[in-house]
């Protein structure tokens, strides 16, 4: 088969599934996009857990060698034979310079036949269901999402979260409700679950942070397909901060602590 190759910026990164070669070793998809503002669709990128995991993140730039996948039919697909981090993350600028002209609706995007997509969504609700609290590790954490992307909803995530929204000026959408499996976003999630233990306190920092915050900023959604049921997932989420704002990010949830719990802290005086 033909190889390419192809310099593209990484949008998302999705939840690594364990290899399904010998059950050694996790791989990574990636929705990314080119110069000319194609979005692609690479996998697999190999890495063994425990080695520095994956050496790159959002918005870094990857020169990637890529084929035809054998058994996969969705026109973004490319199977990935090998791949360089360049070193040199683009700015949100940038990205949104790339992605703004993509902005459309889910329901044209059915109408074209396509597998990947950029919407700008009107959030309406946030749906959180907390299935266990215990904690993962970050091996297990991916397994259990690897099952639930195989397995659909005889699986469940630990947390699960789905957005209902309205695709913004499209008068035809009625409005969707779809899960999210933003990597980053996932890990937020998994950091709350860490510190909050009570199912209640998990729903409502979620909320905070994955609702309210987002309904605050200018908010992309990177939408693709199911490989297998071809259901519309969000598997990105980009929202930019805006020029000369020093806007806290969703990515890095960071538990604050009570004035109480500080106290504690602090030696006793004169005691």
């Amino acid at each position: 088969m033909r190889r390419e190759k192809e310099e593209i910026a990484v949008l998302v990164r999705p939840t690594p599934e364990k290899s399904k070669r010998n059950g050694e070793g996790h791989a990574v998809g990636v929705t990314g996009i080119n110069k000319d503002g194609d979005l692609l669709r690479l996998y697999p990128l190999r890495f063994r857990y425990g080695e520095g995991l994956v050496d790159f993140r959002r918005n870094d730039l990857l020169e990637v060698t890529v084929t035809k996948p054998e058994n996969d039919p969705r026109l973004e697909s490319r199977k990935v034979l090998d791949y360089v981090n360049l070193e040199q993350p683009a700015k949100n600028r940038e990205i949104k310079e790339l992605i703004l002209p993509l902005v459309t609706s889910l329901e044209k995007l059915n109408i074209e036949g396509v597998s990947l997509g950029v919407i700008k969504p009107e959030l309406l609700d946030i749906e959180v269901r907390v299935n266990s609290i215990d904690t993962y590790d970050r091996q297990q954490y991916f397994n259990i999402m690897g099952d639930f992307l195989e397995k659909g909803e005889k699986a469940r995530m630990p947390v699960e979260i789905k957005y209902t929204f309205r695709c913004e000026g499209e008068e035809a959408c009625r409005g969707h409700k779809i899960v999210l499996l933003d990597w980053e976003l996932n890990e937020t999630v998994r950091n709350i679950v860490r510190e909050e233990r009570d199912p209640g306190a998990v729903k409502k920092k979620i909320r905070e942070q994955l609702f309210e915050l987002l309904k605050e900023r200018e908010l992309y959604f990177i939408m693709g397909t199911h490989f297998i049921y071809g259901t519309w997932m969000i598997t990105g989420i980009f929202c930019p901060e805006k020029e000369g704002n020093n806007q806290s990010s969703i990515f890095d949830f960071r538990q604050e602590k009570t004035v109480a719990e500080m106290e504690k802290e602090q030696p006793a005086l004169n005691r």
